[in-house]
């Protein structure tokens, strides 16, 4: 029982990241390497070539690094020590070989009994900070670091010119016209940014973890789909048997095998997140331990390094992914009968974002004698196949670039023409790109016209916009798209001038940020709530590039009550329209045509007048939107207007 504790005590110390030798109190120090590692002294003398190969994959040339020493890792060391090999600890005050007792923090020294004792009892140390070894805890373990050339003064200064620590005798004589600071000053700034660093690495291991469940489940869903599609087929092949033998072993194979292959790069993708998860639990492991065990000194000496280390891994995390999809077409299978020597199979391996089906084929006929042309129906029939399969059942939800994205049907009113199938995407605010000084997105995600009351980094923000953009551009999917936004307004007094509330639209990355309105710069496409003169109230203005389209007023409720405005936006890539919806009022407000898609266009969101009223707009998307009949419909004609809708 005693060896298996030692040994379990002994696991907990630290290792060298090549020779996988533990670091002890006495032996060779550690020296950190930037992605956060330690290696001891011994490696690091007999690297070959100079080059250090350390376990993470990363290569260090001590030609062109300098390697300080593992600060951190010495005083955990250090502590472990203290805490789970005592024995080990001999009296440094007289050197007489006695057990240690205590440490004092002040003289850097153990003590063994005899010498506490002795130690208390003089006046020059009897105020002096000492700690038993059972109770002594890591911020017990720095002392006072006093100057080298002047002893007895304590290092209570940072010389910002120089980069090192000052007593107050040298900061008046050899560095008396420097930039000298308070170290506590120094040290609670760098403390400051570690704690950023912190809470970027602890935001990213979440973002990490959530991507790796997503793929574990996607791989679960690709598994229990595989199955479901596999006893499908099987049921419906059995009313054909004589017919359909053949092609059943031939579906049935391929769903499996289309499988494994969505399994497989599943599998690579999720071992991509592994890796990097990995990395980043380091990091933040080491940066909680400087949190822990760090000095001022030490605060100062990491930050950059620490800074250079957080920056590494958020940049290293793999791109989001878009999931394939895994489908068979359940409606066309009565028409497989007459047709199933001509369609090579009926399931699918594809993505949310693939480009849509063939319109307006026409049937394929038995007795037709013209080969090429059966060849190119056939052609547009698979793709039909391949589109329903994907989509015809109205509100199936799959996921779209790691995110779920919902699928209605939408039927026309001409006869020649395919059903449409609307995405309801979704769309997230960018939660890093929002301006500080004027905007907050909420722990709920709502958009808010009020500064957050955390402090946030700034770098990456939008600095003129009052608002935010969506996390990614509209993909070019083929399908109409469709996203809905709830704003709640509360009005504090009667609005003035032509104040605007907020708005929404899509528009060009590029153009975003120039004026605090998207509204009226070109490649941008918009729906303004502002103030309006000529009505007296709010009203409802639509942009297209720089002209004004549309001018509506706005029914608000009492100037000192609260109002609810639900807006829906269409967009579609095939058609290069956009249509903005009053929900409320059930009703299209208009279409605009020849939306310019040469570039990618972003979902905008802004919000506005926080004197005069309270905005809290919130994003309805996915599978949230309720979608009724008469949405559907309104939304059908909408996309089938060539012209825009008059009020």
């Amino acid at each position: 029982m005693f060896r298996k504790e030692r040994f379990a005590r002994m696991d907990t110390f630290p290792l060298c990241s090549l020779c996988q030798m533990q670091f002890t109190l006495k032996g060779p120090a550690p020296y950190l390497l930037p992605c956060l590692h330690a290696v001891c002294e011994t490696c690091v003398t007999s690297a070959a070539g100079g080059v250090i190969s350390c376990t993470c994959q990363r290569k260090v040339n001590l030609t062109d690094t300098t390697l300080q020493k593992d600060a951190i890792r010495e005083k955990e060391v250090f502590y472990l020590t203290v805490k789970h090999r005592p024995t080990v600890l001999l009296c440094t005050h007289e050197d007489d070989g006695n057990q240690a007792m205590c440490w004092c923090q002040d003289c850097a020294e153990f003590l063994c009994e005899y010498c506490q004792n002795t130690h208390s009892s003089f006046k020059a140390t009897k105020m002096h900070s000492v700690h038993t070894l059972l109770e002594m805890e890591p911020s017990q373990i720095d002392g006072h670091p006093f100057c080298s050339i002047h002893k007895f003064y304590p290092l209570d200064r940072f010389d910002k010119d120089c980069k090192t620590l000052l007593c107050d005798r040298c900061m008046r004589e050899d560095h008396a016209s420097h930039d000298v600071e308070d170290l506590t000053v120094i040290a609670s700034a760098s403390k400051q940014q570690i704690e950023h660093h912190s809470q970027a690495m602890s935001l990213l291991q979440t973002r990490q973890q959530s991507q790796i469940e997503r793929i574990g489940k996607d791989i679960e869903v690709t598994e229990t789909t595989c199955n479901t599609l596999k006893k499908t087929i099987r049921q419906t092949f059995d009313s054909l048997r004589d017919q359909l033998d053949q092609k059943e072993k031939e579906c049935i194979s391929d769903i499996a095998g289309r499988s494994k292959q969505i399994k497989s790069n599943l599998q690579d993708l999720q071992g991509r997140f592994n890796d990097n998860q990995m990395r980043g639990s380091g990091a933040s492991d080491y940066i909680r331990k400087t949190l822990m065990y760090a000095s001022k000194s030490d605060m100062v000496a990491l930050d950059k390094v620490l800074r250079d280390e957080t920056k590494s891994c958020i940049d290293s995390v793999p791109p989001n992914y878009e999931t394939p999809i895994l489908a068979l077409n359940m409606n066309k299978l009565d028409d497989l009968k007459d047709k199933i020597s001509t369609i090579d199979n009926i399931s699918k391996l594809g993505s949310a974002s693939e480009d849509g089906a063939c319109r307006g084929h026409g049937a394929v006929h038995a007795g037709d004698t013209n080969r090429n042309q059966d060849r190119r129906e056939v052609a547009c029939l698979q793709k039909d196949v391949q589109q329903v399969t994907k989509n015809a059942n109205s509100g199936d939800t799959v996921k779209s670039d790691g995110a779920p994205v919902t699928y209605h049907l939408l039927e026309t009113t001409a006869m020649d023409q395919a059903p449409v199938i609307l995405q309801c995407i979704h769309v997230q605010y960018d939660y890093s790109a929002f301006n500080l000084d004027y905007v907050n997105v909420t722990k709920e995600e709502d958009l808010v016209n009020r500064r957050p009351d955390t402090r946030l980094p700034r770098q990456g923000r939008l600095k003129t916009y009052r608002g935010t953009c969506s996390t990614n551009p509209l993909p070019r999917t083929g399908y109409p798209q469709y996203w809905e936004m709830i704003a709640r307004l509360s009005l504090k007094r009667t609005l003035r001038g032509t104040r605007s509330v907020l708005e929404t639209g899509i528009c060009r990355r590029d153009v975003l940020d120039k004026i605090e309105l998207v509204g009226g710069q070109n490649h941008s496409y918009s729906l303004t709530i502002s103030q309006c003169p000529t009505h007296g109230g709010i009203c409802r203005n639509i942009w297209k590039k720089r002209k004004h389209v549309l001018h509506l007023p706005v029914a608000l409720g009492d100037i000192q009550g609260s109002t609810t405005l639900h807006y829906g936006v269409v967009y579609d890539d095939s058609r290069k329209k956009i249509a903005f919806v009053d929900v409320n009022e059930n009703k299209v407000m208009v279409t605009l045509d020849n939306v310019d898609s040469s570039q990618p266009l972003w979902p905008m969101f802004g919000v506005y007048n926080p004197d005069d009223v309270n905005v809290k707009m919130t994003l309805v998307v996915g599978h949230g939107i309720y979608m009724t009949q008469e949405k559907k419909l309104m939304i059908t004609h909408a996309l089938q207007a060539e012209q825009p809708h008059s009020p």
